[in-house]
């Protein structure tokens, strides 16, 4: 059994336990060393976790799509260059913009440790909306975001979750295949890869996005998350207290402060 195959089965196991799970259960560890994968069932494993992960992913964005209305809500400062990925009630009074890199480590641990902290708290009160942004600060951050923007809309939150979930096993690396093996099993082929990734018209849309956050809130690191009504940056993004101080001043200033 040849290393490649062993590294595959790994990473097939891993997005399918990350795929099914919703943000308020983080307990995944993507780390491949810590997955057991018996030698005389790495075949077999890899091809039926490919076929069952596009089937499931399949089914529950059809259920997604029929069931939820859209929880695109118009960005208060209009600088957004792609409809919004989002999570939240769009009637929210707080609206929180992030602009983060996949391959940023501090966006990982905010999206994996702080993010699911915020949505108990505020986002499934109906409280707070946030939109994430794409910043890209590395080539294979700009290859994700790519990758996540082919994706159809009703993907992407669920292949940006997994990307920062999986960061440590194709975020480091120069060779694509881990990152190119996690579009697959998200649903793209070979060819919908390859043409994403060669497209300069959307590489440019997302350096504009860039110049434009930089113009408008001087972002120079990520992540860096604004929030509205009160137009400032919030600080301190590993200490949830502090955190959540910072939103609760911004619902004092929308007039709500229901808990």
């Amino acid at each position: 059994m040849n290393l490649q195959k062993i590294f595959m089965a790994i990473l097939a196991v891993t997005a399918l336990s990350l795929i099914g799970y919703s943000i308020s259960s983080r307990s995944v560890n993507a780390e491949a060393g810590e997955v057991n994968v018996q030698p005389a069932t790495v075949k077999e494993m890899t091809v039926t976790t490919k076929e069952t992960i596009t089937t499931e992913v399949t089914a529950e964005i059809v259920t997604k799509e029929e069931e939820e209305e859209d929880t695109a809500r118009p960005s208060p400062d209009g600088l957004g260059v792609f409809p919004a990925i989002s999570l939240g009630d769009k009637n929210a009074p707080v609206y929180l913009v992030e602009y983060a890199s996949l391959s940023c480590g501090h966006c990982a641990e905010f999206h994996n440790s702080m993010l699911p902290q915020i949505k108990e708290e505020f986002i499934d009160k109906g409280q707070l909306y946030i939109e994430f942004r794409d910043f890209p600060t590395s080539q294979s951050g700009l290859d994700a975001a790519k990758l996540v923007r082919c994706m159809a809309p009703a993907r992407q939150y669920k292949f940006m979750d997994l990307l920062f979930q999986t960061q440590d096993v194709w975020a480091f690396t120069e060779d694509r295949t881990p990152l190119f093996q996690h579009a697959k099993l998200a649903g793209m082929n070979d060819e919908q890869i390859e043409e994403c990734i060669a497209d300069k018209e959307l590489e440019q849309t997302l350096l504009d996005g860039v110049k434009k956050a930089q113009t408008a809130y001087s972002v120079s690191s990520t992540p860096t998350v604004v929030a509205f009504p009160t137009n400032e940056k919030l600080q301190a993004l590993t200490n949830f207290k502090l955190v959540k101080k910072q939103i609760l001043r911004a619902l004092e200033n929308a007039g709500s402060t229901e808990e």
